[in-house]
């Protein structure tokens, strides 16, 4: 394992800083500072951002965040995650699932960057990929659904500031019983 060769590959870009690498757990396996600076403190800031970035992209339903960037006044600050597993929060067996921070001075080295993180982080995933193990992993038990909500009838016109909980209340039947009463033919009116 040449981590620390694999790391210095970054330091070739114009503006470069420092980078670091973390486990998906926020542990610092490995860096790479040229220069005085607290690189630990810095990029452990920037991989929580990243993890709180992967949290926060979930809860809204777009998938996992893979990549973070920071534009700051004296650098930026690009994050990337490869998370070969299912789990956007542990590495699982076999899986590599690593964090490497990049900080760069120079906004103009954003694109090269950007490239050279994403190799340098690919060719590192043999040498954190966790080793298989032996028993099957730990299943929960099958939950049971959500019981649905009761249906309340509609009596009264609904004011506009409840239309949420009368859309949240309908299901497709009293919907199609509410169009069936509205689509009577005319000569019935």
């Amino acid at each position: 394992m040449d981590v620390q060769k694999k790391l210095a590959r970054l330091a070739e870009i114009d503006g470069f800083l420092g980078a670091a690498l973390f486990s998906a757990e926020g542990r610092l396996l490995a860096k790479c500072e040229p220069f005085d600076l607290d690189l630990k403190l810095i990029a452990s800031l920037a991989n929580s951002a990243l993890i709180n970035a992967q949290k926060t992209s979930i809860d809204m339903g777009l998938g996992r965040c893979q990549f973070t960037y920071i534009h700051a006044e004296k650098a930026l600050i690009l994050a990337r995650c490869l998370n070969e597993g299912k789990n956007p929060l542990r590495a699982e067996p076999g899986k590599c699932h690593i964090h490497l921070v990049l900080l760069v001075d120079k906004p103009d080295s954003l694109g090269i960057a950007r490239l050279e993180l994403n190799e340098v982080i690919e060719s590192l995933a043999d040498d954190f990929r966790l080793p298989e193990t032996s028993s099957p992993p730990l299943r929960r038990p099958p939950q049971p659904p959500p019981a649905r909500k009761a249906i309340r009838p509609l009596a009264a016109p609904v004011p506009q500031n409840n239309l949420r909980e009368v859309a949240e209340s309908l299901d497709n039947n009293d919907i199609d019983a509410m169009f069936d009463g509205l689509l009577q033919p005319a000569d019935r009116l």
